[in-house]
């Protein structure tokens, strides 16, 4: 699945590529200060975590739903142009992730993203908190 064929991030006008989420430069982000708005980006960060996670379940994506537990947001810079949202968690936790859900079913995982202007520079890092539980044997 690609989140960016979610309505509201339809809506939002994000695009995904080969390894990362983006939303366009566009004037309709732009906050009071002619930056991109706070939670425009929100959106992008935790659109981009969740197809991160959407990855690791592949196939059985389906079996599983999944939700926000938690989110912790840091904005480090206004933000202008197009941005790209760069998602992950370390191998390990990954795959410890995949193993309790497979054994228990349900299982909780924190996927970081951070957000890139069009300068390269980081605009916002972001952990968000996933809890997925099986729904389907």
């Amino acid at each position: 699945m690609d989140v960016s064929a979610i309505p509201f991030n339809r809506f939002l006008g994000l695009r995904a590529g080969d390894t990362a989420l983006t939303l366009p430069a566009d004037p309709k982000y732009h906050n009071h200060l002619g930056t991109v708005h706070a939670g425009a980006q929100f959106s992008l960060a935790e659109a981009a975590s969740g197809q991160w996670l959407l990855d690791r379940f592949g196939e059985g994506a389906a079996d599983y739903a999944a939700v926000v537990r938690h989110a912790d947001v840091k904005f480090r810079r206004p933000a202008t142009g197009e941005l790209t949202a760069q998602a992950g968690a370390p191998p390990e936790e990954a795959e410890r992730f995949l193993e309790t859900l497979t054994r228990r079913g349900r299982a909780t995982i924190e996927v970081r993203v951070q957000i890139l202007g069009a300068d390269g520079s980081a605009t916002l890092q972001s952990a968000f908190e996933w809890f997925a539980q099986r729904v389907r044997a």
